[in-house]
């Protein structure tokens, strides 16, 4: 008969001398129920020469005189000195290889342990930093959520670490209690993932896969120690506080520089569409400027503005503007000495969300200061740096973190005119 009976399942240790029990050779088979994780075997004095049969998708591990003497795989086994050494020291007692032996026996499940709904659920709130702003970055409130799934790699750790002499170990019991820890070590790893990588939070559901495993990677570094291994752990999602100033500022931030990037792209498309670039864009502008004016110049230049729209704006209005400014310079009268050029625009790159923006002129950089898209620590480049630098080490930038000062204090009034005498 099978060694666990319907009533010997109340977590106590028998010696096995009842009427239950007949013949020398106990024969060990069992199946262990569905969400039972550990069941440890109600007799303590199995024979020699017991025969063990361990099913797929479990183990069994055998305990003398409190110390772990072997597992057994899936499979036919039969206790004796071959393959479990510690008899050796019991072999003089009388009836031979019939004898009786103080043992402990504990069969585990090895399967995954699918979990389903909040049973495999886990969820907590957090911090972490956010570097949208610098290398300093700014702390936001953020709760994340997911579910997991686990297996037991090592028997013995899993009983040394958790079970203990406990006689059955339920899954439900297991995970509430697993989950809780888990939760718990889950909210140092996410928020040093975001500190290594430096995402912003608003990008952390675009990396959910990256974050869940390097997640898992972490907790399988402790739990390894229990003989527990999770085979699957999902960070489903991460909610930021959205009452949280600082990500209110993130947000606002990110919307200017999202708004300027969408306009830069957009006239840019409008250049390569029409044929022209930005410096001739600009040329373009100073020419309009110039026809606006009073006298032969301006008259030539606004003719000239004209015939350059109806030529297009390709290589022909290239040309067009050059023979007219030409005949502009003709009718105004000869200077001893040409003016200076017309200063080069300041156009600057600015690395934004972990990618180069722009190029902005003075206006639109004059604009992502007062948003705070663009601050003193901000990397720029313009044609000429040899590198990337921060903002405020940009002569051009210097007066946009100028300090503002305050407002003029109010004038005191003037002290009454005494009466006269």
């Amino acid at each position: 008969m099978g060694i666990f009976s319907k009533q010997r399942t109340d977590g106590v240790t028998y010696d096995g001398q009842g009427e239950e029990r007949v013949g020398f050779i106990d024969n060990v088979f069992y199946n262990l129920e569905k969400g039972l994780l550990l069941k440890r075997h109600p007799y303590d004095n199995l024979s020699t020469n017991a025969k063990v049969t361990v099913q797929e998708g479990q183990e069994m591990v055998f305990l003398s005189e409190g110390m772990f003497s072997d597992v057994f795989t899936p499979g036919p086994h039969t206790i004796s000195t071959n393959n479990v050494p510690f008899l050796q020291r019991i072999m003089q007692i009388p009836f031979g290889n019939q004898s009786a032996f103080k043992t402990t026996l504990f069969v585990v499940s090895t399967t995954r342990q699918r979990l389903a709904g909040d049973q495999g659920g886990w969820g907590v709130g957090l911090t972490v930093k956010d570097f949208t702003f610098g290398d300093t970055g700014v702390v936001i409130k953020v709760g994340a959520y997911g579910s997991y799934e686990f297996r037991i790699i090592d028997s013995i750790a899993f009983i040394k670490e958790y079970s203990g002499t406990q006689h059955e170990i339920w899954l439900d019991d297991f995970t509430r209690e697993f989950t809780s820890a888990v939760a718990q070590k889950v909210k140092p790893f996410i928020s040093q993932y975001f500190s290594n990588e430096r995402i912003s939070i608003t990008e952390g559901n675009n990396y959910l896969g990256d974050i869940s495993d390097f997640v898992r990677r972490e907790l399988n570094k402790y739990y390894a120690d229990y003989g527990i291994e999770l085979t699957k752990f999902d960070v489903e999602g991460l909610n930021p506080d959205e009452d949280d100033p600082q990500y209110q500022r993130i947000i606002a931030a990110q919307t200017a520089g999202s708004e300027m990037d969408i306009e830069s792209s957009a006239l840019a498309r409008k250049r390569q569409r029409e044929g022209y670039n930005y410096q001739q864009e600009r040329q373009f502008d100073v020419m309009q400027t110039a026809a606006g004016n009073e006298g032969g110049a301006g008259q030539m230049m606004g003719a000239g503005m004209g015939l350059g729209m109806g030529f297009g704006m390709g290589g022909m209005f290239g040309q067009q503007m050059g023979g007219i400014a030409q005949q502009a310079m003709q009718a105004q009268p000869v200077y001893q000495q040409a003016p200076p050029p017309m200063p080069a625009p300041l156009q600057l790159y600015v690395y934004l969300n972990n990618q180069q923006a722009g190029p902005y002129d003075m206006a639109a950089l004059q604009q992502m200061v007062q948003h705070g898209v663009l601050t003193p620590q901000t990397l720029v480049w313009k044609a000429g740096m040899p590198q990337w630098a921060a903002a405020n080490t940009v002569p051009e930038l210097t007066p946009l973190f100028a300090p503002t000062p305050p407002p003029m204090p109010p004038t005191p009034p003037m002290p009454p005119t005494p009466p006269t005498a």
